[in-house]
């Protein structure tokens, strides 16, 4: 019987028993622990009788909700009696769990609180208390970002939110932070701000904490006190600790965080040689001050813990009083509370080698922790925090974690934690469990990582998933288990070698044989790996090689998310309210070519998006990768641009061509430049993609392509399909556009060379995209729209632009036609004005003075680019190709444009201010018809049935209009303002348009207002 068949056997017992079975290991792990506490000189952590917990805090804080929220709930809830019992009992339980309160409903976990808070904001329930909840629950559950947005957002506009404590609503401020963790440092920074003004306003307020609460109300308010506000909002932040109605314990605290963040600012997070004298000065003084604070305001509650665990960092700092050392203060803080997570925190760091401490203080005190046998949160939490940060600290977490006695300790506190009774323990006991067998894995025990997996479904959950850097994923992680625990390690091995060394061709037969001899369906990552030996061998080739995405998804690498893969080869992520992520098994190198195209469906709002993955690489400490990105931005229809990582770098931001709901992609890269484009048009060429801080993205041969994208809808579907990719040689290292100019004939003839060089560079890959679109016409039967886009391929085999004169006329229903061709034109301009840009550089570094004026008169005449001086008319036949259908009901003739519904039309304009556009527009229903012009818009916000201009200048006039009614509209943007004309009557000033407005948005209703409007003669001019 072969070892395989063997363990088989075995898995049929009851392995879940098996694993918490109490035996000697139990007592094994523990000696060990206290084995080594000697060998370390750690004193172990003891917990004094009469030492708090947590748990006695969070009765006090549901005495605290009874007390302040619930009467408001209570009255509130009047309006819907029918809903009142089930919502009087979700709330109660949620703001219980909030509190983190022992006496919790155990038959009620947060997937239940989930699913009794959506029904009930479904239901209309519109209450703000209950709303933040369910928010709260539903992410907390399942990170659900549609319903979690949706009750967030209806909580804080709620007219009865300001019944309750302010401190309500600077939850809900933290709880959007929470969801919009990739959003940028500004966005997150203006959230702080209105979250540090709503904490504040409650703390001064002594009706919301009595002096009894006054513990509660540090807990609250004590993120208001860091270096950013303590510059920002100083004198708020003293009127506070100066408060009347404040005891003498919380003053003190109060002044002492108010000191101590002071001489952080001055100090910074930096490493210490970075730190200037004056900053080293300034801190200590204000660390002393802070000292003498902290130390009276213990010496009046040392049943707190609060001003022990900060003494725990002044100390640290070396600004403690002779004979006080780190573990003194933190003995004091657990003396009050055994379980309060700051001071595990304060001292974990304190142990950190680059504070003095060391690796082996480190895993000392994970061992003191484990020999506490609690499972309560703070010390379950701090446990973790340990193993984060040594991984951090060493080069291999694998091999520190595989050395006894710290491997016996993790995994027998592990499995302990896994199998605890603690209340809120059992409700995480899936990912406990599957965190235990990661743990195991991360250890090199395979046999107990591959008994637990036997027992934690496939995905992991969520908590687990995050906890995996994303090359050390789900996949790889089950694999090695069970390969390592059949015995197949050595070959596996040894295939692995071949296989990183890029030898697809060596590698393919031992992973071939390997799966040969599994009895039973082999484990994914080796089905991964034979994909993509046989992709890569493909690729090499230079010949286009297919993509598919099969139901067994063996040629990808799921990392997180829904995906699945059709019959048809086509990859579908099924929306569930989250990001995803998903690899490509085969490395791509840095010269490919790479084509596709991606359909949303079933999408609730129109909004969603996708980012397309290039380089993406890594190690077991981190992970980089760079993505060509398209997602919806508000008031701005689509938008594409290239992302670093989750984040937006320097690269442009452009609106694509909408051809529905359909995006095709065409992405070039050559040693780490980037050329993407998207239905047709470039979004940037031979980019190289920086950070913020101007550092360059290298693309690694061995890095891999995929799909992301932070958010995807629930019950969303993204069908992704017709994937090609190529191998391009290296590019030719002769470019004409760097050759020296040093004459006006040098300017002349390169300048042409370059401008013909780009136009073929862009019929190249045009080329290739009709080619294919003409395929798809063809075998969608649309046979006249196919030989169109034939015709307009044969024009792109020179190196000439395709004139627009020359260009077919799609005829009605040719979107497909009128796409290509829009997005021709709009890449060939944009390209062609990169290029008189670069030139035009040059011009300017010519010294010769015998050819100064003629120098001149050439870039006057050819290198700048002019603004048209004509007046341009929209609804002309001519600039049909200009107009592109985003969504709803649109009518257009020369004469009149008439939308309906949530509709959007955009229009091609490629100006900057100044200029003039005129038209009539005529609302016939609802109230929201505008002209969205980048960050300005005319239009009708509001209730009320009024035109003006937006963001709304302080004190700016309204035009009251009437429904059925002509208008003619004048709008004047001028270089420094915008101005708004009704019937020739100035109404408002407005804000100055920024940049050059590469398209105009008629709109005539949206989600709110589902209106109906039209507009007539409309006419771009110069402004006089």
């Amino acid at each position: 019987m072969s070892c395989v068949a063997m363990k088989s056997i075995f898995t049929l017992l009851p392995v879940f028993a098996a694993i918490f079975s109490c035996n000697a290991a139990d007592t094994d792990w523990r000696q060990a622990a206290q084995d080594y506490l000697k060998e370390q000189q750690f004193a172990p952590i003891e917990i004094k009788p009469g030492a708090r917990s947590a748990s006695d805090l969070a009765k006090v804080r549901w005495a605290w909700m009874q007390r302040m929220l619930l009467p408001v709930f209570e009255k509130n809830l009047a309006e819907w009696p029918q809903q009142a019992e089930a919502a009087h009992s979700f709330v109660k339980q949620a703001l219980m769990v909030k509190a983190g309160h022992p006496d919790v409903d155990p038959k009620r976990p947060w997937e239940v609180m989930a699913t009794e808070g959506t029904a009930l904001a479904k239901a209309k329930v519109e209450e703000p208390l209950l709303l933040w909840l369910a928010a709260w629950v539903v992410w907390e559950s399942h990170e659900s970002y549609t319903d979690a947005w949706d009750f967030l957002s209806r909580a804080n506009r709620h007219k009865t939110l300001k019944d309750y404590p302010s401190v309500i609503a600077a939850h809900i401020e933290a709880q959007f932070n929470e969801i919009r963790r990739s959003s940028n440092s500004e966005t997150i920074a203006k959230s702080n701000a209105e979250r540090a003004k709503r904490m504040l306003k409650s703390a001064m307020d002594p009706a919301v904490f009595t002096p009894e609460e006054d513990e509660l109300l540090f807990n609250e308010v004590e993120f208001v006190f860091n270096s950013t506000n303590v510059k920002e909002r100083p004198e708020e932040l003293r009127k506070l600790c100066a408060a009347p109605h404040l005891t003498p314990w919380l003053r003190e605290m109060l002044n002492g965080k108010l000191q101590n963040s002071t001489g952080w600012s001055y100090r910074g997070t930096g490493y210490a040689n970075t730190v200037k004298d004056d900053g080293w000065q300034k801190f200590a003084e204000h660390q002393v001050i802070a000292r003498g604070h902290f130390k009276k305001a213990w010496e009046l509650r040392p049943d707190r813990p609060q001003a022990a665990t900060v003494m725990i960092d002044i100390v640290k700092c070396g600004n403690g009083e002779p004979g006080e050392s780190t573990r003194l203060w933190f003995d004091r803080a657990v003396a009050a509370q055994y379980d309060h997570y700051g001071a595990y925190y304060a001292l974990l760091w304190a142990l950190r080698p680059r504070w003095g401490g060391s690796i082996g203080q480190m895993k000392a005190f994970y061992c003191a922790c484990a020999l506490t046998g609690k499972h309560e949160q703070g010390v379950v939490v701090a446990m973790r925090r340990i193993l984060d940060y040594l991984e951090d600290e060493v080069d291999d977490i694998r091999h520190v974690l595989s050395q006894d006695p710290l491997k016996q300790v993790v995994l027998g506190s592990n499995r302990e934690l896994a199998e605890s009774k603690e209340v809120y323990r059992t409700w995480q006991r899936d990912w406990r469990l599957a965190d235990y067998g990661v743990l195991a894995w991360v250890a090199g025990d395979y046999e107990t990582a591959y008994d637990t997996f036997q027992q934690v479904p496939v995905p992991f959950p969520r908590q687990t998933r995050r906890r995996l850097n994303l090359l050390a994923n789900e996949a790889e992680v089950r694999a090695q288990s069970v390969l390592h625990t059949f015995g197949f390690n050595t070959e596996w091995d040894a295939a692995e070698e071949s296989y990183t060394l890029g030898r697809a061709n060596d590698a393919l037969p031992g992973y071939q044989d390997i799966a040969s001899r599994f009895q039973g369906e082999p484990p994914g990552l080796l089905l991964e790996r034979i994909a993509a030996c046989k992709f890569e061998t493909a690729l090499a080739t230079g010949k286009w090689v297919k993509m598919w995405a099969f139901p067994d998804l063996a040629e990808w690498h799921h990392l997180s998310g829904f995906w699945t893969g059709l019959k048809t080869g086509t990859l579908v992520n099924n929306g569930h309210g989250a990001r995803a992520f998903l690899l490509h098994n085969g490395r791509t190198g840095t010269n490919f070519e790479f084509t596709g195209e991606y359909e949303e469906k079933d999408l609730p709002d129109g909004r969603q998006g996708l980012s397309i993955i290039l380089g993406y690489h890594g190690s077991d400490q981190t992970e980089d990768w760079i993505s060509c990105a398209q997602w919806t931005s508000s008031g701005k229809g689509a938008v594409a641009s290239m992302l670093r990582k989750m984040y937006q770098t320097a690269a442009p931001h452009i609106t694509p061509p909408v051809n529905g709901r359909t995006w095709k992609f065409h992405i070039l890269c050559r040693e780490g430049f980037v050329t993407y484009r998207l239905n047709h048009r470039d979004i940037v060429v031979n980019h190289r993609v920086t950070d913020k801080d101007g550092e360059i993205f290298e693309m690694p041969e061995n890095s891999v392509i995929g799909f992301f994208h932070h958010f995807f809808h629930e019950k969303s579907h993204t069908h992704i399909r017709r994937l090609m990719i190529r191998r391009l040689d290296p590019p030719d290292e002769k470019d004409e556009s760097k050759a020296a100019v040093t004459s006006l004939d040098d300017l002349r003839h390169g300048f042409a060379a370059h401008c013909r060089c780009v136009t073929a560079e862009l019929n190249a890959v045009a080329l290739v995209e009709a080619e294919q679109l003409a395929e798809d016409r063809q075998r969608a039967k649309k046979t006249d729209e196919a030989a169109q886009i034939t015709a307009f391929a044969t024009l792109l085999k020179t190196d000439a632009p395709v004139k627009a004169a020359d260009m077919p006329v799609p005829a009605a229903g040719e979107d497909a036609l009128a796409t290509l061709l829009r997005g021709y034109h709009a890449s060939l301009e944009s390209r062609l004005v990169m290029a008189r840009s670069e030139w035009k550089e040059k011009a300017f570094k010519l010294n010769d003075p015998a050819t100064t004026a003629e120098v001149a008169n050439f870039i006057r005449t050819e290198l700048e680019t002019h603004q048209s001086t004509e007046i341009e008319e929209p609804l002309a036949a001519a600039n049909t190709l200009k107009w592109q259908k985003q969504s709803g009901e649109w009518t257009r003739t020369t004469e009149l444009l008439a939308g309906s519904g949530d509709s959007t039309l955009l229009y091609d304009f490629n100006r900057a201010a100044p200029f003039q556009i005129d038209f009539e527009i005529t609302v016939l229903e609802g109230m929201r018809a505008r002209l969205v012009m980048g960050d300005v818009k005319f239009a009708n916000e509001g209730g009320k049935t009024t035109f003006g201009l937006y963001p709304q200048p302080k004190g700016a006039k309204l035009f009251t209009y009437e429904r059925k009614k002509p208008y003619q509209i004048t709008i004047k943007a001028a270089k420094d303002k915008t101005e708004l004309l009704v019937d020739g009557v100035k109404v408002c000033d407005g804000p100055k348009i920024e940049g050059v407005l590469d398209v105009l948005q008629f709109r005539a209703g949206d989600n709110y207002s589902k209106g109906k409007a039209e507009f007539r003669k409309i006419r771009l001019s110069p402004l006089p």
